[in-house]
């Protein structure tokens, strides 16, 4: 009797997480519904061209991950980023305050800033806007594995060809080249497919 009431439990703890989850699931849903709605969160266009501007230098904006364990992985993906065609690229990085001495690429010019994974809009978001629509970039990047609202939202909110993010349940709204690792959950793969459209 003991063991069944054991069982019932934990099925009815399942059952609790479950629903908490799927709550949680649903207020992003309506969240990001409405944002969309009233322009909070910008449209995202599905015409892509993939050919980068020739001539001008090409604008990247990389967003690092907020995680440390995916951003050590970044890290070491992109060890070798601009070391060809350093002259004609121009990169801007935005990686976390907390990981700024973890942080070594030795090109662009990097933008630190400070996150909680609470966070719906991130602080001093008017700021880095204004900051960033100083450039137009080609290609954005979102390198963060998991759907971080903050973060796409900030991209939605910018104007570039190419927006580049990892598939979700979410990811149609934000990013028009999607890569899924969800059959390999091998975050480098993405990561080395992104390296190898920056190469393009």
């Amino acid at each position: 009797m003991k063991k069944i009431i054991e069982g019932l439990t934990f099925e009815s703890q399942v059952c609790k997480l479950s629903t908490f989850m799927s709550l949680k699931l649903l207020k992003l849903r309506w969240r990001i519904f409405f944002w969309t709605i009233t322009g909070r969160i910008k449209k995202m266009h599905s015409r892509l061209q993939l050919t980068l501007s020739q001539g001008n230098p090409e604008n990247i904006l990389i967003i690092f991950p907020m995680d440390e364990p995916s951003f050590r992985v970044a890290c070491y993906a992109f060890r070798d980023l601009g070391k060809e065609n350093v002259h004609k690229r121009q990169f801007i990085f935005i990686v976390k305050e907390q990981f700024k001495d973890l942080f070594h690429l030795r090109i662009g010019s990097s933008i630190f800033i400070n996150y909680t994974d609470q966070e719906n809009i991130l602080s001093g978001e008017k700021n880095l806007l204004h900051t960033l629509q100083q450039n137009k970039f080609d290609i954005i990047v979102d390198l963060n594995p998991k759907f971080q609202l903050a973060i796409s939202r900030l991209i939605s909110l910018m104007k570039s060809d190419m927006k580049v993010g990892f598939s979700s349940d979410f990811s149609d709204k934000f990013y028009n080249i999607q890569l899924d690792i969800s059959k390999s959950g091998i975050m480098e793969k993405g990561f080395k497919q992104i390296n190898w459209i920056l190469a393009q």
